[in-house]
């Protein structure tokens, strides 16, 4: 009987212990950081806004909050300094937004760019406790360009096929889809320019007669790591083929014709 009270007052102890440190422990309750974040050409691309939420117990003590991109610290608050910007993000990072959103855990990361892209960590701390949460986001910087041309070649014996896609990021993966099927014998070229922006080119070329005129190509793209996707169509019209069908057409109601009228 004394063993088995003893052992609800254990059970009781533990229980108030374990209340009191969720209670009075800081954590992050939530973490918003987009999964992906487009750039729109052409326009002032609008801020990057991150959210770290937490909760913190009335007898924490020393608190403070940091921003860590790829682990590297580009954002602090602490009570009686506020918020301040750090590293390579300092001139980026809009330290007033404080005062707008009402909450310490909040930034906004003025005309963000490509390299941009990583792993934003929240971390919060007291004297007592810490905790932090981390998540990637991913720049899309989409296509300046995107082109796809089907031309005979210059013996007339085969049809040369281009689909290139400039200035994108992530890296681009392209693909040209013939009959429905992916074309596996191209020659393919990527170039990253030093602005850190990719441009990718496939080239290939198909025996004209393996093709009907006319026949749709396609070409398709997504960018690594992200659901961004563009295709585009041409229609590759052979002229000279049509034109022959149709004298021969001709030629052969010509025929027809003539036997008729000789009968």
């Amino acid at each position: 009987m004394a063993s088995w009270s003893w052992s609800i007052v254990c059970t009781t102890l533990l229980a108030g212990l374990t209340l009191l440190t969720v209670t009075h422990t800081v954590r992050i309750t939530n973490l918003r950081v987009p999964h992906t974040y487009t750039l729109e050409r052409d326009n002032e691309p609008d801020p990057l806004v991150l959210d770290c939420e937490y909760e913190m117990g009335p007898m924490e003590k020393g608190f403070v909050l940091k921003w860590l991109f790829n682990n590297h610290s580009i954002y602090q608050w602490i009570p009686s300094v506020k918020g301040f910007a750090m590293g390579f993000m300092k001139a980026k990072i809009d330290t007033k937004i404080f005062t707008m959103e009402g909450s310490p855990g909040v930034i906004s990361i003025k005309n963000p760019d490509w390299n941009m892209t990583g792993e934003y960590t929240c971390a919060v701390q007291t004297f007592e406790s810490t905790d932090k949460r981390s998540a990637r986001l991913q720049i899309i910087v989409p296509e300046s360009d995107f082109m796809l041309e089907a031309r005979m070649g210059g013996e007339q014996s085969d049809v040369d096929i281009m689909c290139a896609v400039q200035n994108v990021f992530p890296q681009p993966v392209l693909s040209v889809i013939f009959d429905t099927h992916i074309l596996d014998s191209v020659l393919t070229q990527l170039d990253q320019n030093p602005s850190g922006l990719y441009s990718m080119t496939v080239r290939t070329r198909i025996p004209r007669d393996q093709l009907e005129s006319p026949t749709p190509i396609t070409c398709a793209f997504f960018l690594l790591g992200t659901n961004y996707t563009k295709r585009r169509e041409t229609i590759f019209y052979d002229k000279a083929t049509n034109i022959q069908r149709k004298w021969t057409t001709v030629a052969v109601v010509m025929s027809i014709a003539s036997l008729a009228l000789s009968s």
